[in-house]
């Protein structure tokens, strides 16, 4: 099985047998050109089966046509399934994010009679209640990248700065203040969080995934960091 996971910053081509093990390819969101695509890739594709899903509805587009093009036939999962497995009172239902769905799903596939707070730190964070055998709700904070930019655009004299760097507790000069300060707002935001959450569920596990996990690792430390967890709720989804 082939899945196609559109971020916003970044699309992943993964192939896998067993929704375990997972062989990828990382690719900045773009309007894909398949002629560009490294092999073995092209030849995954072919073989198929292919299934789409993601959170930037244009470049899903261009991806559908893009296979199209080629003659390679796409699926999408079924929303049905997702909802049969993860209730929910999310309006509207459709809403709901692809990669959080994915990650909820895993959760509460992987982990049926256990809670689970389930954070995906990418280009946005997600903090979302798996409880009950339910989706409980969650939030939604700009993440460590956004942040930083919100930052440098919002103001004359801040300069645009990447999460890579020291974090120190107090800074002593603008890009350290920036830095410490954004990710201890973030860091501080998730713990917030989880204390507030588990006065819902108090027995509710951490499962850390996405793209900046590894960095709020030492914040989180009883956390599961799971880097895989989307990937394995979209195969799972897939294969219904």
């Amino acid at each position: 099985m082939i899945l196609i996971a559109i971020g916003n910053t970044h699309t992943l081509l993964a192939e896998s047998s067993d929704g375990k093990h997972f062989a990828t390819l990382r690719l900045p969101t773009a309007v894909p050109d398949l002629n560009l695509l490294p092999a073995p890739w092209p030849e995954k594709l072919r073989q198929g089966p292919v299934f789409l899903g993601g959170v930037v509805p244009h470049a899903a587009q261009a991806w559908a046509q893009a296979l199209g093009r080629w003659g390679i036939p796409m699926r999408e999962p079924d929303p049905a399934v997702f909802q049969r497995h993860v209730p929910h009172a999310y309006t509207p239902a459709a809403s709901l994010g692809f990669d959080r769905r994915c990650c909820l799903l895993a959760a509460a596939l992987d982990y049926p009679h256990q809670d689970s707070i389930v954070i995906d730190a990418g280009t946005a964070i997600t903090i979302d209640l798996y409880a009950q055998g339910r989706f409980q709700g969650g939030r939604i904070l700009p993440g460590l990248r956004m942040s930083l930019l919100a930052l440098a655009q919002g103001t004359a004299l801040l300069p645009d700065l990447s999460p890579e760097g020291d974090i120190p507790l107090l800074g002593n000069d603008t890009a350290a203040s920036i830095r410490s300060g954004v990710y201890h707002m973030l860091a501080s935001a998730l713990q917030g969080a989880i204390t507030q959450y588990r006065q819902r569920a108090p027995q509710a596990q951490i499962i850390l995934t996405g793209g900046d996990a590894h960095r709020f690792l030492s914040a989180l430390p009883s956390a599961q960091h799971l880097p895989q967890l989307l990937l394995r709720g979209f195969y799972l989804w897939a294969k219904g």
